[in-house]
């Protein structure tokens, strides 16, 4: 028996995943459970496992990319039946490899990439489309969302049915394909004699990319920075063990509590419209060497230090293996990049597609004192230079009070202790006033009492009584 095994759908709006890594060669027996190949998403890498007994037969390089629903693998029950079985339709031969010999250049391209498309005009979006047989147009919401993005209106799509963002990509890609009176900009060619190698990004860097586009794109964007040192803080960590020395527990902690003070560093901006987001969705950035990914930590005001700090363990445990959920990877309504474990101090972070602010923290363990930079990056739509520093001095002044208070000074031996009316008290040889004596010979010092010979109380230094001078 044979089994063709599917690419399958990871994200909800997802239509494509990459092959990364096969775990199994062809004709290799598997369990059930077993690791098979790692795809990745738009919004993560994961690992899909054998759902039955079998030899495999993997159908799709590493590298390529693959239609969800396209087939996989193959899984036979004996080699013979393996070796025996054509290759289903949209296999190998329908997919190209990311990687290794580059593809001919699309016309109007050279060997550097192909040129870029101009923006599909609303005349070819709509010759797009196709004939108007619904009578009426209806959006799914990230089909919404979409439109938005690409600043088209429900207008361009006029008794198109319901359109979900599957088929509104395929119609904008259509229309980009179209001819356009937009002359598309020459490409330019590489410097003759030098070597090009192409490569094409990956989907989650595409991903990260149009993210970043997006939270820039049309934004009136400043970074503010503050600086501490963090040598005192990190010190009573250690000594009290908590969260492995780290910071960043405490920066999350804090930061996630002074959001709900400040609304306008969790909204974004679209159309002259500014739109709150009604709870605090902290987005860390994880980048442990298999791409970036930016983990939403929900309700983060709600979590104390050491929840953080233990949620950001298993995280980044599962970042490893390959097991981020995808709904972990979206709905973050502010962003925290964390560069201080690489010793980078100084630098400016861009904001993330629906979000109005983010949040970098650099440092350098090789400096005195261990400096730590806070450098927030605003949507000057949503808020200004003055919210942003408020935000930030705030913040500063919570981390830096979790450093401890210097040691009072212990209190003077008690032969040191000088009486209220010491300035009174002086040598009677060399007139010096016990204030000053304690400060000059504050070891040594000492006063010894003696009648006069009218009876009254007097003192004489050491060194007048006999001792050093």
């Amino acid at each position: 028996m044979i089994t063709t095994v599917p690419a399958p759908r990871i994200n909800t709006n997802d239509d494509r995943v990459e092959i990364v890594v096969w775990h199994v060669e062809r004709g290799a027996l598997v369990a059930v459970g077993q690791e098979i190949v790692d795809v990745e998403t738009t919004k993560s890498t994961v690992t899909v496992a054998a759902e039955a007994a079998g030899y495999i037969r993997p159908l799709v390089e590493k590298g390529t990319v693959v239609p969800v629903g396209d087939p996989l693998y193959l899984c036979a029950s004996s080699l013979e039946e393996l070796d025996a079985a054509p290759v289903p339709a949209g296999g190998p031969s329908a997919a190209s490899p990311a990687s290794g010999t580059a593809p001919p250049p699309a016309p109007g391209g050279d060997a550097a990439g192909p040129a870029p498309r101009p923006l599909p005009t609303r005349a070819a979006v709509a010759a797009a489309a196709g004939p108007a047989s619904y009578g009426f147009t209806r959006f799914t919401k990230d089909a919404a969302m979409l439109l938005e993005e690409r600043g088209l209106s429900a207008d361009d799509f006029p008794d198109a049915g319901l359109v979900t963002a599957r088929a509104l990509r395929a119609l904008l890609a259509g229309a980009a394909r179209a001819p356009s009176s937009v002359p598309a900009p020459p490409a330019s060619a590489p410097p003759i004699g030098r070597p090009v190698r192409t490569a094409r990004m990956s989907l989650a860097k595409q991903a990260e990319a149009e993210s970043l586009t997006l939270g820039e794109s049309g934004n009136v964007t400043s970074t503010l920075t503050v600086a501490f040192d963090s040598a005192a803080i990190r010190a009573r960590l250690a000594r009290e063990g908590l969260f492995d020395g780290s910071l960043q527990p405490l920066v999350l902690y804090e930061t996630a509590r002074l959001l709900a003070r400040h609304p306008n560093l969790t909204a974004w901006c679209a159309d002259g419209q500014v739109h709150h987001y009604d709870a605090v969705d902290l987005g860390v950035a994880f980048d442990l060497g298999r791409g970036l990914k930016v983990v939403t930590f929900r309700d983060a005001a709600t979590l104390s230090a050491l929840e953080l700090f233990e949620k950001t363990i298993d995280v980044g445990l599962r970042y490893l293996d390959n097991r981020l959920e995808p709904d972990e990877l979206t709905g973050s309504t502010f962003t925290v990049t964390d560069l201080s474990g690489f010793d980078v101090l100084h630098f400016r972070p861009l904001i993330n597609g629906r979000q109005s602010a983010i949040l970098g923290v650099g440092g350098d363990s090789a400096q005195p004192g261990h400096p730590m930079t806070l450098s927030l990056t605003f949507d000057h739509r949503v808020s200004n230079g003055r919210e942003g520093a408020e935000f930030l001095a705030a913040l500063k002044e919570r981390l830096t009070s979790y450093a401890p208070l210097p040691a009072a000074p212990p209190p003077p031996p008690a032969y040191l202790a000088a009486p209220a009316d010491a300035a009174a008290i002086r040598c009677d040889r060399c007139a010096i006033d016990l204030p000053a004596y304690y400060r000059d010979f504050p070891q040594d010092a000492w006063m010894l009492a003696y009648f006069r010979e009218d009876g009254t109380l007097g003192s004489v230094c050491h060194r007048c009584a006999g001792g050093w001078s």
